[in-house]
Formats: structure tokens, sequence, C-alpha cells
């Protein structure tokens, strides 16, 4: 099928041209492969995986725009530089809302997005980004909220005074949006697990004063800032890739896990990773996360290193999980074999489905956007709807195979 070799051709082809020794090999594939292709296709699934301007900078890289059809190359180009504008309006706009938080003393840490972009990535325009993630101090939300609404920001989703309430483990942080709706929005967290789905399991033992006390001082968007260490930033990214409502569904996911790897590696201490991974109880998500990277991208990463971080079997959800993900089939929702294994014996799976298909009130009007009303018994419904959806695309999965 013309799609499923497109697909294939992708994830090689990434593989290759990030790998600077391969350039050869990459010319000779497109020159090979690239005749039959479906082009549009391509660049429409490049765009939904996230990697289209990660695609046209090693193009670029290494001169190998005669290989591809006419109109092609320069509508990569137009999109790249587009995106490269609209980084740099990102700085723009983030720059003084950083200063605001340094002038008022308020501690935070860029998380992905933008610090990626500017710090990890070898081209600044590679990475795009829907929002800005920060991470403050639970206890500074409340002086935040002052500051951000000082600068125009209201938050969308839920009031401070709600969203503290929300019991951990579950969402961590409000949407705050400027009175125009212009770009970007701030994501602001006080914890860095956040989702809807709980995650008991492991987000009451992540020391967030370790986070602080071992983050790095840097610059971001030409304002002073800080950044998670290189061990705690790909813990972060691994629990966050893995994450229900993502899945490893987009190439970024594991590419952003790769650059930081890759970029970072005469920094990155992997026994602190370990340690840490361990601590956290997050150790089997960072070992299956790592797994995925290794697969798709040339990532140099020991059996050994691997083999401490977790040395146990993987239970049979687990083993299917990564099945489902070295054949390709990367969808939202399949992670919840995951967080499924993770509550062991049947009365705590039990519970973990239970608080699965009904979180609290807040946490469904919170993901409903709903700031301000009554809670709806429909929200309940919509929330069976979405997580039927899951188990629903991983036996379709198991049928087609």
């Amino acid at each position: 099928m013309k799609t499923q070799m497109e697909d294939h051709f992708l994830i090689n082809i990434l593989d290759d041209l990030t790998n600077q020794n391969q350039g050869a090999n990459v010319r000779r594939c497109i020159a090979e492969q690239g005749i039959a292709f479906d082009w549009h296709y391509f660049i429409r699934n490049m765009s939904a995986e996230g990697v289209s301007f990660l695609f046209f900078y090693y193009i670029k890289q290494f001169h190998l725009q005669d290989l591809l059809p006419a109109g092609v190359y320069d509508m990569l180009s137009s999109a790249y530089y587009t995106n490269l504008k609209r980084n740099m309006h990102v700085c723009t706009v983030l720059k003084p809302v950083f200063d605001k938080l340094n002038e008022q003393q308020i501690p935070f840490i860029v998380l992905k997005g933008i610090a990626l972009a500017e710090l990890v990535y070898p081209g600044f325009a590679m990475r795009s980004m829907s929002d800005a993630d920060i991470l403050v101090k639970k206890k500074d939300m409340c002086m935040l909220d002052a500051c951000l609404s000082a600068l125009g920001y209201t938050s969308r989703d839920s009031s401070v005074e709600q969203a503290l309430s929300n019991p951990v483990g579950y969402l961590a942080s409000l949407d705050y949006q400027k009175s125009d709706g212009s770009f970007p929005n701030l994501h602001i967290h006080w914890h860095p697990v956040n989702t809807s789905v709980p995650a008991f399991m492991f987000a009451g033992r992540i020391d967030l004063d370790r986070l602080w006390e071992m983050a790095i001082h840097t610059e971001v968007a030409s304002a002073k800032v800080r950044i998670l260490c290189p061990e705690h930033q790909v813990i972060y990214l691994c629990e966050h890739a893995l994450r229900i409502n993502h899945s490893f569904d987009r190439l970024i996911l594991i590419f952003d896990i790769y650059y930081v790897i890759t970029s970072c590696k005469h920094e990155i201490k992997w026994d602190v990773i370990i340690e840490e991974a361990r601590r956290f109880n997050l150790s089997k998500i960072v070992f299956i996360s790592l797994s995925v990277v290794k697969h798709y991208t040339s990532a140099t990463i020991s059996e050994e290193i691997m083999q401490r971080l977790y040395s146990a079997d993987l239970t049979s959800c687990e083993k299917y999980f990564l099945n489902l993900q070295f054949k390709n089939r990367r969808f939202r929702g399949s992670s919840i074999l995951i967080y499924l294994a993770m509550n062991e014996g049947f009365i705590e799976k039990c519970r973990f489905l239970l608080r699965t298909f009904s979180p609290p009130r807040q946490i469904l009007m919170q993901r409903q956007y709903v700031k301000d009303g009554k809670f709806k018994i429909a929200y309940y419904f919509l929330r069976f709807r979405e997580v039927l959806s899951h188990p629903f695309r991983i036996c379709r999965c198991q049928y087609k195979s």
C-alpha cells in the first residue's frame, strides 16, 4: 500500500538524516524511492507527526534539494521560514512575561517548546509549539495569576482557587490567554505531571524540591530563566510522551527526547537518571520510552543502562504496547496499557479504571473549559466515550494484525 511505503520511508529517512554520516545513503534512498511517492501525502504526514521542519532542515544541510519534485522544496521552505518567524514572535511575546516574573521574584522553569527549540534542536525553526509551558511553585500561583493579569492574560479553563484543589496525579495546570486571543497561550504548571487520567502511581513520588534544586539557570527568549537539568529533562519528556493523551502518537515526541540525549551527551549523568527515575517511580516509564526512542533513532543508550533502569520482565500489556510502537502503530490512548500494568493486583486495576472513567467533577469541568458554570451530567458521557475509544483502537490494531 502506497501510504505504508511512505510512512516506512519517513521513519527510515529521519533516522538517516539525523546521522551526519548517512548523507550518501539519504541521497540514494530519496533518488530510488521518491519517484513513486505521493509527496503531498508525505508532507501532510510529516506535518501531522510534527517533523516536517526537521526534514527540511536536514535536506538543506545535506544539499538534497535537487532530489525533490518541483514545488515540494519550495513548499517545505515556505513552511519552515514561516515557523521561524512564528518562533521569533513567540520569543518577542515571552520576553516581557519572563522579565515580569523575574522582577516579581517568582521562580519559574521553562518546559519543552521554546526551550527545546532554542537550546536543544540544531535549528531554532526545527520545532514548532502550540503554547508556552512554564513550571512554577504551587505557593506562587496566586501571585503569578495577578502578575499575568497585569500583562493582559486570563486563565481560560478554571480559576486558580478551583484548580489548586485538584488532587495530585490529575490536572496541575492552568491555560492562560490574552484577551485579544493572540499567540502563544501560557500553560502554567505547578507539578510536572498534568493529566486527566489518574497518575497517582507516580505523581506523588516526584520530589519537586529536587527539580528546583537541580534546575539550570540559562537564557531563553533573551531573558533569564531556569530549565530542567538534562537528567530531569529526559525523565520528564519520557513521562510526557507516555501520557495516555500522547502515547508517542507523534514522532516529534521521540525526537524531543533524542535531541536532549544527543545535545547533552557530554553533560548527562546516566547514573543520576537511573537514581531519579527510581526515586520518582518512573524507571519503567523511562525504560519503555527510551526503548521506543532507540527503535526509531540512532540514539546510543547502552544495554547496561537499560538493564539498570528496569531489569524485571515486562507485563503482557507492556510488551504489547511496545510491539505496537515497533510496528509504527502509534496512536493516542495506547499507553493506557502501561498505566494499567503499573497498578498491580485486581483491586488496584479496578480502582484505576474507576478513576479513569470517573475523575473528580472539577477535572471534567476543567477539561471542558467550564470556568464559570454548573456541572453537567453530559460531561461523564463525553468522558466515557473518550476513554472507551482507547481500547477500541487497541482492539482494532489487534484485529488488523
